[in-house]
Formats: C-alpha cells, structure tokens, sequence
C-alpha cells in the first residue's frame, strides 16, 4: 500500500462484539479478573515505547448494554510515521513489548489478591514485586511498585496495581513502564499507563 503522507492517522476498531446472555466468562477475560456486573464503561489508555513522545498512541475500550447484552469495542490511535505502520498490530497493551523481554506472568498469581504498600511479594519463578506508596492514576487509586524476574536481570517493570473490584473493569493495570538497563541508566522500553476510567450504572 503506496503511503504519501509523512504521517498518518490511523483509527482502527480492533473489536467489536456482542456477547449472549451467559457470556461474563468470556466477557472476563477481556476487561479483568471477574464477571461484569453491568453499565456503561469507558477506559483510556496512553501508550509509548519514548521518553517524552509528543504523539503517543491511544488505547479506548467502552462497553454498552443493548438490551441483555454488551457492545464491547476496542480502538487503537496513533499518528505514526509510515514506517511504523507495519507494526501497529502489536503495539498495544502489554504485547507492545517485544518479544525476549520481561516476563510478567508471575504476577498473576495476585489476580485476586488485594496489594498492600511497602511489602515484599515473593513471586512463582524467583520474581519479586516490592510496593512502595498509594497513588493514584486516571482517578484509579492504586499501589505502586517495582517488578523483577531473575531471568531478566537487566530489567524491571514499574507498575501500580488498583484493589481487586477495580480490576474486574481494567484490562491493563493503571501503570506499566517496562525499563532496561543501559550504559547505567534505566531506559524505557514500553510504556502502558491509564488516562481514565468512567463506569455508570
């Protein structure tokens, strides 16, 4: 596909789904860790793989009631550069970090645990999550801390996790900033963090 333009707008709906009565278990896996309990949802995400970037991408979910069923859509947007087009299919949500980095999986075994501040949380395969302070982010209170995976030495993720009723309408946590080390300094790899969160009966 011939692309003139320096730049480009692209605005692509990834989804777009409604799901039956008797779905919340698929339903789950999109927006968290639990069924959803009904009402109108809208959650933003920005995202960026650059310190400081002028133009990062968005990320919006929304969920409507039709009825005894959910519209679920998802939207993408970014203005990128054409040689970056190839790679939009994977530069959003937790899969925008390349592959051989960071592995997160052990912190889902605190799906459905509440996180408290200025603890150390042993992890299943020698990772760590050490919190630190509450804060808050897109109006989603939450507790902030620093991930590590033995495996992945020159790495971390700092993340803040929301209370567990929170989560079963995220589908990211509020902050994702996956870092390596690099020449001393840690250096941004990806970046996933909330601008908002709107839920109404």
């Amino acid at each position: 596909m011939f692309l003139p333009a320096k730049a480009v707008r692209i605005a692509s709906v990834v989804m777009a789904l409604v799901l039956l009565t008797g779905g919340a278990w698929a339903i789950a896996q999109i927006i968290g860790i639990g069924p959803y309990t009904g009402g109108n949802l809208t959650v933003v995400y920005r995202l960026t793989n650059m310190e400081n970037d002028p133009s990062p991408g968005t990320l919006t979910l929304k969920i409507v009631p039709e009825g005894s069923k959910f519209r679920v859509s998802e939207n993408f947007e970014l203005l990128a550069e054409k040689d970056q087009i190839q790679v939009l299919a994977f530069s959003h949500g937790f899969v925008h970090t390349p592959k051989g980095y960071l592995d997160m999986t052990p912190i889902t075994a605190l799906d459905t645990k509440e996180i408290a501040p200025n603890k150390e949380i042993l992890l299943p395969d020698g990772a760590k999550l050490v919190t630190q302070e509450e804060v808050t982010i897109g109006g989603v209170k939450a507790v902030k801390g620093t991930y590590t995976h033995p495996k992945f030495e020159d790495q971390r993720a700092l993340l803040a996790i929301s209370d567990v009723e929170s989560r079963k309408i995220l589908p990211y946590p509020p902050l994702l900033r996956i870092e390596r080390q690099e020449g001393g300094k840690w250096a941004l790899i990806a970046l996933t963090e909330l601008v908002s969160a709107s839920k109404t009966p």
